[in-house]
């Protein structure tokens, strides 16, 4: 008997850990540790792909950037694609009292004398007098006014005048109300209150006008007499846009001699456009060459396409539009550096406006075709014919509209990108089923080891009472 209490007191004694771990329970966070396993396996999957997301966010700024510059480039060229951008002309008139002048596109340079001896005047019938506007007219009956030979209609018109209405106020009214091209007011004259009736201005806008008891003095319409470069006109309003191409004279007096009307070609808005277009070039330029550059630090789109083939692509594309000859030239005159465009070694256009001023002012028409091919309306084909062949704006404005077509680089490597996000998303759920599955899974087992740990600590708790017991009964002996 003391020898068997003296080997188990010595058992413990030498095992003094076995009751510590017994009693010390799991003392971990089960769901805690389940995470951080499941985090240091998703983390790097989940960080990887963000990345991919990342990068294909940046490529489609970086596309947007490049094609908004390339819709200013377009647009640059827009301006200089027809024969009317080059029309613009500057007037200058020595009777500006006398009338003034205004211009379309197909007016051009040259001098012009123009002497107005008589201005176009409408018609005008003027009723006798009355003492009020409400005094009675044809005894405060209703009457019909005629009106005959108006413009618009090869019948007489008739306006129906109410008793209610037979007052001079009242007969201005139903004439006015009429719509028939003529109009009435009642004017207070010296005589008293007259109904005045207005037509339009040259004699073929003569008319007559009466009913019940009303009388009209009536003033014939007259034609506007002018010379127009030694011709003599007569026309029947005080606008004329026939006498001279592209050119309207606008006329409110007679004029004291033959005045001389200068038109001069005014290339302020060529040589803009052709600034305008340096500078979207430019543009353009820096966009693809920031985009393309790994260590910018522009903000947007700088290095978004970074060995991206498309930036090579679409630089290459530019250089052929800018430098590219036209086959539309004329007389010298054959592409942009003729006007004075170069390029630098950087790669920047430079314009130089003293050679655009001289090639301006003595080949002004060579210009026009090598840029515009003499085009009426814009060229937008995407082929082009021995007949009707696009100038440099044309062919510009051609591929440009390619590029940024739905079925263009730009957007097909946009929607691309698009696609990409997409899948990358589909990743990153998949990527998060799994890993919930095995947050799950970690969870369920480390509940099960909680629970075993648990159990041993039950199995400790009743050994210790045991122990104590046994040291209790050894000691008293």
């Amino acid at each position: 008997m003391t020898t068997a209490v003296s080997s188990t007191s010595t058992t413990t004694a030498s095992n003094p850990n076995v009751v510590s771990a017994l009693g010390a329970g799991s003392g971990v966070d089960v769901k805690a540790l389940a995470q951080s396993l499941v985090d240091a396996e998703k983390t790097p999957r989940k960080d990887a792909i963000d990345k991919k997301i990342t990068a294909s966010q940046a490529r489609i700024a970086g596309y947007a950037a490049v094609a908004s510059s390339l819709a200013t480039f377009k647009t640059a060229f827009e301006s200089l694609n027809t024969k009317t951008d080059f029309s613009a002309v500057s007037v200058s008139s020595a009777q500006t009292n006398a009338f003034y002048v205004t211009t379309s596109s197909a007016a051009t340079a040259g001098n012009h004398s123009v002497t107005v001896s008589a201005l176009a005047t409408p018609q005008r019938s003027v009723s006798s007098a009355y003492t009020t506007t409400t005094d009675a007219v044809n005894s405060s009956t209703a009457f019909d006014i005629t009106l005959d030979g108006l413009a618009f209609s090869s019948v007489a018109q008739t306006v129906s005048i109410s008793s209610a209405n037979a007052t001079p106020a009242g007969v201005v009214s139903c004439i006015n109300a009429a719509n028939l091209g003529v109009t009435a007011a009642l004017i207070q004259t010296d005589s008293g209150y007259q109904i005045v009736v207005n037509g339009d201005t040259g004699t073929d806008k003569a008319f007559s006008i009466s009913g019940g008891d009303l009388s009209f003095t009536t003033t014939a319409p007259t034609d506007a007499t002018l010379t127009v470069d030694g011709l003599s006109l007569t026309r029947s309003t005080n606008q004329v846009s026939d006498a001279i191409p592209g050119v309207t004279l606008n006329f409110s007096s007679v004029t004291s001699s033959a005045t001389s009307v200068d038109l001069v070609r005014d290339t302020t808005a060529v040589k803009t456009s052709i600034s305008s277009l340096v500078t979207a070039y430019n543009d353009v330029n820096t966009v693809l060459k920031e985009a393309a550059n790994k260590n910018s630090t522009v903000s947007g789109y700088g290095a978004s396409l970074v060995g991206d083939s498309t930036v090579q692509s679409l630089q290459n594309q530019l250089r052929t539009i800018v430098f590219g000859t036209s086959a539309t030239a004329s007389n010298g005159i054959s592409a942009l550096r003729d006007l004075g465009v170069s390029v630098d070694s950087k790669g920047t256009l430079t314009l130089d406006s003293t050679k655009l001023d001289t090639v301006l002012a003595s080949n002004f028409s060579d210009v026009v075709t090598m840029l515009s091919a003499g085009v009426d309306t814009q060229y937008i084909s995407t082929s082009e014919t021995s007949a009707d062949v696009a100038g440099v704006a044309g062919v510009a404005i051609n591929t440009l509209t390619t590029m940024l077509s739905s079925t263009g680089t730009l957007l097909s490597q946009s929607s691309n990108a698009t696609a990409q996000i997409t899948a990358y998303n589909k990743e990153l759920d998949k990527l998060n089923i799994r890993m919930a599955d095995l947050l799950t899974n970690y969870t369920k087992q480390f509940s099960v080891m909680e629970a075993m740990v648990g159990q041993s600590k039950s199995t400790q708790t009743g050994l210790t009472s045991t122990f104590d017991g046994m040291m209790s009964t050894y000691t008293k002996n």
